[in-house]
């Protein structure tokens, strides 16, 4: 007789346990609520209906648990990594190296200026190109003055200033030839060229104005063997025939002598 009913207990208990809700073991067990009332002794009766409490267990709060944590835990995270607050800052911050190295170029040619006109200011070196011009003054002075005295004496010796006039005349119709030939030479082998195309217009023209340029310096030279009114031969006529600027050396023409 206790057989049947020793199995239906197990039989019920099984079920009791199987309808129980699930405990997560990542929680802590519910503590009793105080002031209820102690679990009894005596072996439950298999007739009797289940507790209300055993059913109004909060399944919402456990499935609240820790399970959706464990899926957010498997789940990869795909946001993206963020940078460090320093280096962002430092990075707006410091100018690029192109930049850098401009400026400190602009800033050795601003130095450099300076420097140059620090030392134009204090620099002697205008003074002592001006103590250098009165020497080569001086010195050229000399010179034509000891080069005059002798180039007067051979004038003097070939019968004065008209024969020597005359003989530079001579020299001059000889050279004034001969450039004369080779002149007209070169412009017919110009002027050949451009008819047959192998030089431009323009070339031609430019070669004739060299040439009209030409016949002025041979008015110009005769000019220069003009005799003086007393007939005598003079320095700016010796200059003028060595080709030297009578400004650069500072003769007076009107006034035959040396300026300053």
């Amino acid at each position: 007789m206790s057989t049947p009913l020793a199995k239906r207990r197990r039989l019920d208990e099984a079920s009791k346990t199987l309808h129980k809700p699930f405990k997560s073991p990542f929680r802590t067990p519910v503590k009793p609520i105080v002031g209820s009332d102690p679990p009894s002794s005596d072996p439950p009766d298999p007739k009797a209906p289940e507790p209300a409490n055993v059913t109004s267990t909060p399944a919402p709060n456990i499935a609240k648990g820790p399970v959706p944590h464990l899926a957010n835990a498997a789940t990869p995270s795909l946001s993206r990594p963020k940078l460090n607050p320093a280096t962002r800052k430092s990075g707006t911050r410091t100018p690029s190296k192109p930049s850098l190295t401009r400026e400190i170029m602009q800033l050795r040619n601003d130095i450099h200026i300076l420097n140059q006109a620090h030392a134009l200011v204090t620099s002697s070196k205008e003074q002592d190109m001006l103590v250098l011009i009165d020497r080569w003054k001086a010195a050229s002075r000399a010179a034509a003055e000891e080069v005059f005295a002798t180039t007067r004496d051979r004038v003097n010796r070939m019968g004065g200033v008209g024969a020597w006039q005359e003989r530079e005349r001579e020299q001059k119709e000889w050279r004034m030839k001969a450039d004369r030939e080779e002149m007209e030479a070169e412009r017919g082998r110009l002027e050949e060229a451009k008819e047959n195309g192998e030089i431009a217009e323009e070339t031609f023209e430019e070669y004739e104005r060299a040439h009209e340029s030409e016949k002025l310096n041979d008015a110009d030279e005769a000019e220069t063997f003009k005799a003086a009114p007393d007939d005598s031969f003079t320095m700016d006529m010796m200059l003028k025939t060595l080709n030297i600027d009578l400004e650069l050396i500072g003769y007076n023409k009107e006034l035959q002598r040396w300026d300053g």
